[in-house]
């Protein structure tokens, strides 16, 4: 969702324009954006107010996760549907490469930039939240890697030091690839084949438990965003046996702390990513480097127009891909600053770092629900052409069933539904990270005063997050053309 004009928040409680994220839609908005700003974040206040007078401390100051444990005993998972999901995995990635490689060359008619860029990418992590992490039972490159190593012992020891910055790795690459690259099935292809063989050799190196723990990217994320969920999938040491309980939903974030500092830095860029990939293309962010950066350099190319637009063009490309790669470090030193004013609010004795590990999965109702408002209107109009795709994989003209083909015209939208589903998204999300990070402090600090003390700045924060988001959602874009497929 993209304002029509940015200008506009700065004129008063004026009736102001929106434009849709992906569309470019007009929409006027109902009442001034201002007025969306202050109600989310007296939301944010009244949550912060409400956790604080109704939860309770344990008798005896010793703070405890709050009394949100399991629903239902463990119910182990037969051998048939374990079967089933990992036979599942390995039909969606061989069809996806299949498809990539003997489909149609024309983009919007291939399935696999379908499957993989909005099924795959989308669909898969926003299920997950309701179901929990299916993916870690049908992953199908641990099943190829658990077939090929039948019980190998790892080469070498995962090294501590390498925490989770093999995922980030992977994760940077392919936003990389999603924002700066044309969407082509050539490309998926060469994509797929290259983290399978960097994927394989990670397990083949490390041993498997370690690698899809700590490096492979998809395992990461969606373990992650499975704490969300009310479902929790547990396997037994050789990963033969799978149990499932029914919790309720988002305990997963409170049950325990980030392992390593390299997973903060991750949570950071799932946030991170989507807010730069919403920014990147707007006036806003193009403004910054045209009005201002090249003011600063001017020097360099005098008044030689021709070197002067090379000079620019160049420059602004790498300029758009540090942003990107940037973005998560910006995150983090706020991140670590708000932090910083917890320990000085609270007098505690925790180590920064510390607090940074137990706080981080906070964070995580914010990214989620910030990449549904930003991303989910790809999935509502790509998920009714599918039928069509997966009857006719190859465009050999097949199509049993009858189902309709994609118009060449794009969807119409509801934009006020697009508007305020947006909104109300990103509100849920921090309030309840709002939530969670209450209880988190009531985990850590043994009073309610240090809990309160503590929550001020992270308030703060979930405030400032919210303004933001809401504020990139509605900036206009540069019109210009970007490849774009997710």
């Amino acid at each position: 969702m993209k304002r029509w004009s940015s200008a506009a928040v700065a004129c008063g409680f004026a009736a102001t324009p929106a434009a849709a994220h992906e569309l470019i839609l007009r929409y006027d908005l109902p009442i001034p954006f201002d007025l969306y700003l202050i109600a989310c974040s007296v939301a944010l206040v009244v949550t912060f107010i409400l956790s604080g007078l109704f939860m309770r401390m344990p008798s005896g100051g010793a703070a405890i996760a709050p009394r949100l444990g399991v629903a239902r005993e463990e119910t182990p998972l037969s051998s048939a549907a374990l079967r089933a999901l990992r036979v599942g995995g390995l039909v969606g990635l061989a069809l996806t490469l299949s498809t990539a490689l003997f489909g149609s060359r024309d983009p919007d008619q291939n399935l696999s930039l379908t499957l993989f860029w909005q099924i795959f990418l989308l669909g898969i992590p926003y299920a997950t939240a309701l179901v929990g992490d299916v993916y870690a039972l049908a992953n199908p490159w641990k099943t190829i890697a658990e077939w090929l190593l039948r019980g190998r012992r790892a080469r070498w020891q995962y090294p501590a030091w390498l925490g989770y910055w093999p995922a980030i790795a992977a994760y940077v690459a392919l936003v990389w690839i999603e924002l700066f690259a044309h969407p082509r099935p050539a490309l998926l292809v060469q994509m797929l084949i290259a983290y399978t063989l960097v994927t394989l050799a990670g397990a083949f190196a490390f041993g498997a438990a370690a690698w899809f723990r700590y490096g492979e990217l998809f395992a990461v994320l969606l373990r992650t965003i499975g704490m969300l969920a009310p479902v929790r999938y547990r396997t037994d040491d050789d990963g033969r046996s799978w149990t499932v309980t029914l919790r309720w939903p988002f305990v997963g974030l409170v049950e325990r702390a980030a392992d390593r500092m390299s997973l903060v830095v991750f949570v950071l860029f799932m946030l991170s990513s989507t807010t730069y990939d919403g920014m990147h293309q707007t006036i806003f962010w193009m403004g910054l480097y045209y009005n201002h950066l090249i003011v600063a350099l001017q020097p360099l190319w005098g008044t030689d127009l021709l070197a002067s637009q090379q000079m620019l063009e160049k420059w602004f490309s790498v300029y758009q891909r540090a942003g990107l790669v940037l973005s998560p470090l910006f995150y983090l030193a706020i991140y670590l600053g708000v932090l910083w004013f917890v320990k000085r609010a609270t007098t505690a004795a925790l180590p920064l770092r510390t607090l940074a590990l137990e706080f981080a999965f906070s964070i995580v109702p914010i990214a989620f629900v910030y990449n549904v408002a930003h991303y989910y209107t790809l999935v509502l109009t790509r998920l009714p052409v599918l039928p069509y795709f997966l009857s006719d994989p190859f465009n050999l003209g097949w199509n049993p069933f009858g189902f309709a083909p994609p118009s060449a015209e794009p969807p119409v939208l509801n934009m006020a539904a697009v508007w305020h589903t947006e909104v109300a998204l990103i509100l849920i999300g921090h309030v309840i990270s709002v939530y969670v990070a209450h209880r988190v402090a009531m985990r850590l600090f043994p009073t309610r005063r240090q809990a309160m003390l503590a929550q001020l700045p992270m308030l703060v924060l979930m405030v400032s997050y919210t303004v933001l988001g809401l504020w990139v959602i509605s900036l206009p874009f540069a019109l210009v053309s970007a490849p774009h497929h997710s």
